[in-house]
């Protein structure tokens, strides 16, 4: 299957857009909201995490909601935005699942919105979600990848400087190439790896994008270059991104 997925992918670089914060209004989306912190629960900034969507998400009301745009670009399928969540993490139930409680900031400033970034990203980088290697075959692989468990924050991962130059030391590499395909998915390898390598972790993205066997909302069909920790360059799969569209997934 994944030898497969070679077909439909395009592969061209290209600077990324709006990859620091800058709040602004979503008035578009029309979703279903699961969980929601009203104003009568407490704020405890403490508990307060950074929480990436598509802006086509089905898991959070995003309506008339201030969010910063973490990636965007004319080719992909939906934008890659920011919010907030509140989870305690000691609260977990038995079957081991922590609830999590979307802030609603339709009724914030820009300025509550920075602070709120800015606990956000330091709980983030306290987060105890550490890379793992991950065998993607049942033989033994020419390289490394890395991943998590499926948490909400693993994808978050991408975000903290942190955990990206953790990776980078795991990898032995000064450059990474970062997936984000769903929510709750994360996958990293060496981007100084030679062609063939490259294009299977290519391969392995597209096939999270395409299967979804995981029963994750969709994030980001592109791919994104990271040097010392932080973002450098996008890799934009075009043509996955047009297969996104014919809805036919």
């Amino acid at each position: 299957m994944i030898q497969f997925l070679r077909n439909i992918l395009g592969l061209g670089p290209a600077e990324p857009k709006n990859l620091r914060k800058k709040p602004t209004a979503n008035t578009q989306a029309t979703t279903v909201v699961k969980e929601v912190i009203t104003d009568k629960l407490e704020m405890d900034y403490s508990m307060v995490y950074p929480y990436l969507v598509s802006k086509k998400t089905k898991e959070l009301d995003l309506a008339n909601e201030l969010v910063s745009v973490f990636y965007e670009s004319e080719d992909i399928y939906a934008p890659t935005v920011q919010t907030f969540v509140m989870m305690d993490k000691d609260k977990e139930g038995t079957n081991g699942e922590i609830d999590v409680f979307h802030i609603k900031t339709s009724n914030k400033t820009e300025e509550d919105y920075k602070k709120l970034d800015k606990h956000s990203l330091a709980n983030l980088d306290n987060l105890e979600l550490p890379f793992m290697y991950w065998d993607f075959t049942d033989e033994k692989s020419d390289y490394e990848i890395l991943s998590t468990r499926i948490t909400p924050f693993s994808s978050e991962k991408i975000l903290s400087r942190k955990h990206m130059l953790e990776a980078h030391k795991m990898l032995n590499s000064n450059e990474l190439l970062v997936s984000i395909p769903r929510k709750g998915l994360i996958y990293v390898c060496s981007y100084l790896l030679d062609t063939q390598h490259i294009n299977q972790f290519m391969d392995i993205h597209a096939y999270m994008i395409l299967t979804n066997k995981q029963n994750c909302e969709l994030l980001c069909e592109d791919l994104f270059v990271v040097k010392n920790g932080e973002i450098s360059n996008v890799l934009g799969l075009s043509q996955l991104s047009d297969k996104l569209r014919e809805g036919n997934l």
